[in-house]
């Protein structure tokens, strides 16, 4: 973490201050200038929400994940395409088990990614 320069520190004591003499600021939110500057002086982004009333910056929202979320499984992406004259390297990703095409002198032979 970087040492906080001047008008780093400067910004820092003004928000801790105005928590402390207004309490009603404790809720007020900081603004992205200075949120971006704590953030540019090495201050977490914990003790920035910390300081700032916990609210995320001005057009950011927290994303909250349903409770029965499951993330959908990754597909497998092939390496080669297999076809009965033989196998070529794909030129595409595709998720295995895809139709693809072996390009020859014959003209494109259909096989399965794998």
């Amino acid at each position: 973490m970087r040492p906080l320069n001047r008008r780093g520190l400067l910004v820092l004591l003004l928000v801790i201050g105005a928590g402390a003499i207004f309490p009603g600021a404790a809720n007020a939110y900081c603004t992205t200038r200075e949120r971006i500057q704590l953030r540019n002086e090495g201050v977490a982004p914990q003790e920035i929400d910390r300081l700032c009333g916990g609210a995320p910056a001005q057009g950011q929202m927290q994303q909250q994940v349903p409770r029965n979320f499951q993330p959908a499984p990754r597909l497998r992406v092939a390496a080669v395409c297999v076809t009965n004259a033989g196998p070529c390297p794909m030129a595409v990703a595709m998720p295995v088990g895809s139709a693809c095409a072996c390009y020859t002198q014959w003209g494109a032979v259909p096989g399965i990614a794998q």
